[in-house]
């Protein structure tokens, strides 16, 4: 999966344009669990975060517990997940599953 040429700003111009922080326009890929998949072949997928989400809830594949931060992330390439759902053009995500994407 192809990475994007360009990070998106950050609207406010706040740490999220830096690189390695996250927050909107971070570029990120996300760091599946494969515990319940341990034969999965799908790669992690890649994206950039276009919103916050909520302090507590449902994940992508896993639920959040206490008041982990979950932000929306649009994917590069639409994603299908280790349980074989999908297509995938974005999900929330929490942060622990989240990493900065290696500059291009």
């Amino acid at each position: 999966m192809g990475l994007r040429n360009k990070r998106r700003p950050a609207a406010d111009g706040h740490p999220a344009a830096q690189p390695g922080a996250l927050g909107v326009g971070a570029q990120v890929v996300v760091r599946l669990d494969r515990d319940r998949y341990p034969d999965a072949m799908a790669d992690d997928p890649s994206g950039v975060i276009v919103a916050a989400g909520e302090l507590q809830g449902a994940a992508l594949y896993a639920p959040v517990s206490g008041r982990e931060t979950v932000w929306v992330v649009e994917f590069d390439e639409p994603f299908y997940g280790l349980d074989g759902s999908g297509p995938h053009a974005s999900a929330r995500v929490a942060q622990s599953s989240l990493e900065a994407a290696p500059e291009a």
